[in-house]
């Protein structure tokens, strides 16, 4: 195997490991939708998701969409 190959089995790996952590992401935004809906909360919180986004600094533009979708998965009934 050459070195391309062995940085490219690397990224493989870790493609696995985000895929890994955005399903178990999901699922604790499932959790946190029904708690919210038990107690009456808004789904959507702006000042959290503005807090997350700074946090990811250059990946904003990518945690604006997983956000997006953690929101669906919250409103999911």
């Amino acid at each position: 195997m050459g070195e391309i190959d062995k940085l490219r089995a690397r990224i493989d790996e870790i493609d696995m490991e985000l895929i890994r952590l955005l399903e178990e992401r999901a699922r604790i935004c499932r959790e946190i939708g029904d708690y919210k809906r038990k107690i009456g909360a808004p789904i959507r919180v702006p000042e959290r998701e503005a807090e997350v986004l700074r946090r990811a600094g250059p990946f904003s533009h990518i945690f604006q969409e997983i956000i997006r979708l953690c929101l669906e998965v919250e409103k999911a009934v």
